[in-house]
C-alpha cells in the first residue's frame, strides 16, 4: 500500500486530481472509511424480500458519498482494485453484523469486471471472509459490472471460472444499457441478469421499450434459465408492466431505497402486489396458452388527433398492416383499417375531403379489445363470433393498469389460428392417451413456473393401492375405467382451486399443483369420495369379501384389500422452497412411501424446513 501512495503523486499530475482530494481518497482507504447500504430485491409475484443488494458510499456529506464520482477518482488513482476490495469486505462484514446470514434470502455484492483480472487480491480471500461471516456460499450472488474497459478477457475468464468453482452465482448488471453486458452473457453462464434503469423507467408509456425488454426476458429465460432483474422501478404502473413481461425480481424506490438497516417492503405496497397477482390469475410469466403469446408490441398506434394523412403514409409503409390502433391517454378509443380507410379515399373527392383531417372523422368505434391475460381460446369465441363484416379486422389487446384498460399491442385473426393449431398440436403429443390430462413434460413446464415465481403452492402426488391386482384380476378394460373415473373425480375436486392444475404421470400416477391453503379440506374430500367410488368398481361378492384373491409379484396365490388410495403432499413455500420438479418429486417419492405403508387411505403432507 505504501509503494501505492507514493506513486500516487505521479499519477496525479496525469489525472487532474488536485492534491487536497487524492489525500481525501487515500484517507478513504486507509481508514476504511466505506459505508454499505443494502436495497430490497423482491419477488414480483408475492412482494417477499429475496436479496439484498449492497452499495458502497463514502463518508456521508463528503464528495466522495456518490459512488460514481468515488470509483472515478479510484480509476484515475490507479486504486480501483483496493477500492474494489475494501467495499466488498465492508459489504460481508456488515451483512453478517445486521444477521443476514440468519436469513433464507441472496446478497448481491457488486464487483468491477476490470477488477478481477487483476493480481493483488489473494486467492480465496473473499471465499474465506464469506465463510468467516457465517453466510452461505449459494446465497453470495457476485454482480459483475463492467465501469471500464476489460483489456484481458482469457484472465478475466480465467478468474470469473474460479469464483464460479467456489461456490459463487454470478450476475451481469445494466443489460440494456450498452454491448457490454450483451457481450458479458455470450460469454458466460449468470445465474443472474439484470436489466437497466433506463428501459424500466417509463416502460408502461413505451411500447418499444416493451418490446426490446421482452425480447431480453425471453433470451435469458430460454437461453441461459437465468433469473431476470429489474432494476429502477418507482410506480406500479412500471411494476405492473415488467411483471407481465416476464420479469422474476424487482429493484427500486417503490420497494424501498438504500439503508444501513435490511428493510422490508412496506405494508401497503407488499398487499398491493399480492393483490394485483390474483387479479391477473396468479400469473407472472408469459403463458403460450394466454393472448399475450401473440401480441404484437411493436405495432403503431395514433392519436385521435393525427391527420389522416399520416396514417396513409404508415400503411404504404407496411403493405402488410392490416389496421392501426387509435388511442387517446393510452386508451384505445378507435380502430381505423386498411380496406375501409382506402375505401373512402378512393371515393370522388376523397383525398381532398379527408388527407388533412383528424383520424377521427374516418375511425370506427367499434372494435374488439381483450386483456392481456386472456386465454387463446376465449379470445377465439369472442372473435369468431363477431359480425361477419368485422370478421377480419385485427383486435386491441390491453393491460389493467389502475383500473385503466391500457393500450398493450395487436393482434390478427390468422396470428390467433396458427396459435391455436399450434396448442392443439403440442397438448395432443403431449397428454396422456388414456385420460386426456397433460403428461410429464407439461406437468414439468408448469410446476418449474410456478417455482420461478417464487409463488406459494403444493404437488398432490396421487397412487392408487392394489391397483396392480385389481388389473390383473379384472382385466386391463375394467383397469382403464379406474383410471378414467379417478382422473375425473380429480379433475372435478382440484381444479377449482386458486391453481388448479392437474396432471398424469403415468399408469395409476396423478399430480394436481392446488394453493397450499387448500391442501387439507380438498384432500379430505377427495378421499372421502374415492372410497364411496371404490366398491362400485368390484363384484359384490368382492365387496362382501372385502378382498379379491389374485396372484402376487412373485407368482404366488394372494389375498388383497379393495383399493385405497395414497396422497403424497410436497409444499413449496417460505420456508421450504424448491428448485426444481426433480426436488420435489424426490421428496413425494419418499413421502408416498410412508402413505402406503399405512392402512386405508391417506394423505400426507411433508412438514420439514428447507
Amino acid at each position: 500500500m505504501t509503494a501505492a501512495i507514493a506513486f500516487i503523486s505521479e499519477i496525479n499530475q496525469k489525472s487532474g486530481i488536485n492534491k487536497e482530494l487524492e489525500e481525501e481518497f487515500i484517507d478513504i482507504i486507509e481508514k476504511g472509511l466505506v459505508f454499505t447500504k443494502f436495497q430490497p430485491i423482491v419477488c414480483l409475484a408475492t412482494g417477499d424480500v429475496v436479496a439484498y443488494e449492497a452499495l458502497s458510499r463514502g463518508p456521508e456529506a463528503s464528495l466522495f458519498e456518490n459512488p460514481i464520482y468515488l470509483f472515478e477518482v479510484a480509476e484515475k488513482l490507479e486504486m480501483l482494485e483496493d477500492l474494489d476490495m475494501l467495499c466488498r469486505e465492508k459489504a460481508i462484514m456488515n451483512a453478517k453484523i445486521l444477521g443476514l446470514n440468519t436469513k433464507p434470502v441472496k446478497l448481491f455484492i457488486n464487483i468491477d469486471a476490470a477488477c478481477i483480472t487483476y493480481s493483488k487480491h489473494d486467492k480465496g480471500k473473499t471465499k474465506k471472509l464469506i465463510e468467516e461471516c457465517e453466510l452461505e456460499m449459494d446465497n453470495v450472488v457476485l454482480e459483475i459490472t463492467e465501469r471500464t474497459f476489460i483489456k484481458d478477457s482469457q484472465i478475466f475468464h480465467q478468474a470469473l471460472s474460479h469464483y464460479q468453482s467456489q461456490g459463487f452465482s454470478i450476475a451481469i448488471d445494466d443489460l440494456g444499457s450498452g454491448s457490454a453486458g450483451l457481450r458479458l452473457i455470450s460469454e458466460i453462464n449468470p445465474q443472474k441478469v439484470k436489466i437497466d434503469k433506463f428501459l424500466v423507467e417509463n416502460i408502461d408509456k413505451s411500447f418499444k421499450k416493451q418490446a426490446i425488454v421482452k425480447m431480453l426476458v425471453d433470451m435469458c429465460h430460454r437461453i441461459l434459465n437465468s433469473k431476470i432483474v429489474a432494476e429502477g422501478i418507482e410506480t406500479f404502473e412500471e411494476f405492473t408492466t415488467v411483471k407481465m413481461l416476464g420479469i422474476d425480481w424487482g429493484q427500486g424506490y417503490l420497494f424501498g431505497k438504500p439503508s444501513p438497516t435490511l428493510q422490508l417492503v412496506p405494508g401497503c405496497v407488499k398487499n398491493k402486489i399480492i393483490l394485483r397477482h390474483h387479479a391477473n390469475g396468479g400469473e407472472v410469466f408469459s403463458d403460450e396458452s394466454r393472448i399475450e403469446s401473440i401480441a404484437s408490441l411493436n405495432a403503431p398506434a395514433f392519436h385521435c388527433n393525427t391527420q389522416i394523412g399520416k396514417l396513409v403514409e404508415t400503411f404504404n409503409q407496411n403493405p402488410e398492416m392490416l389496421g392501426i390502433p387509435i388511442v387517446n391517454n393510452g386508451i384505445p378509443v378507435g380502430l381505423v383499417t386498411k380496406t375501409n380507410l382506402f375505401s373512402q379515399l378512393s371515393k370522388k373527392f376523397g383525398y381532398d375531403l379527408f388527407y388533412k383531417r383528424p383520424v377521427s372523422y374516418l375511425m370506427g368505434t367499434t372494435f374488439l379489445t381483450v386483456d392481456v391475460t386472456e386465454d387463446i381460446d376465449s379470445v377465439a369465441k369472442q372473435v369468431l363470433s363477431r359480425d361477419f363484416s368485422m370478421l377480419y379486422d385485427i383486435f386491441i389487446i390491453t393491460i389493467t393498469i389502475t383500473n385503466n384498460n391500457k393500450y398493450y399491442g395487436v393482434s390478427t385473426v390468422h396470428a390467433l389460428l396458427e396459435k391455436m393449431t399450434t396448442l392443439k398440436i403440442k397438448h395432443a403429443s403431449q397428454a396422456n392417451p388414456l385420460t386426456g390430462l397433460p403428461g410429464n413434460d407439461s406437468i414439468k413446464v408448469f410446476v418449474e413456473k410456478q417455482i420461478r415465481a417464487g409463488q406459494d403452492f403444493a404437488c398432490v402426488y396421487f397412487d392408487l393401492d392394489f391397483f396392480k391386482a385389481y388389473n390383473d384380476y379384472y382385466g386391463f378394460c375394467k383397469g382403464d375405467e379406474v383410471l378414467k373415473k379417478t382422473a375425473y373425480l380429480i379433475m372435478e375436486i382440484f381444479v377449482v382451486s386458486r391453481i388448479g392444475y392437474v396432471g398424469h404421470i403415468g399408469g395409476d400416477d396423478f399430480i394436481a399443483i392446488i394453493h397450499t391453503e387448500e391442501v387439507r379440506d380438498l384432500c379430505a374430500r377427495f378421499i372421502r369420495e374415492f372410497d364411496v367410488m371404490v366398491p362400485k368398481l368390484y363384484a359384490e361378492i368382492d365387496v362382501k369379501n372385502g378382498c379379491i384373491e389374485t396372484l402376487d409379484r412373485n407368482n404366488l396365490k394372494c389375498r388383497f384389500p379393495l383399493m385405497s388410495v395414497s396422497l403424497a403432499v410436497v409444499e413449496s413455500k417460505e420456508n421450504s422452497r424448491f428448485q426444481s420438479l426433480l426436488e420435489i418429486s424426490t421428496v413425494a417419492a419418499e413421502m408416498k412411501k410412508k402413505a402406503k405403508a399405512v392402512k386405508g387411505s391417506v394423505f400426507l403432507i411433508n412438514q420439514r424446513a428447507n
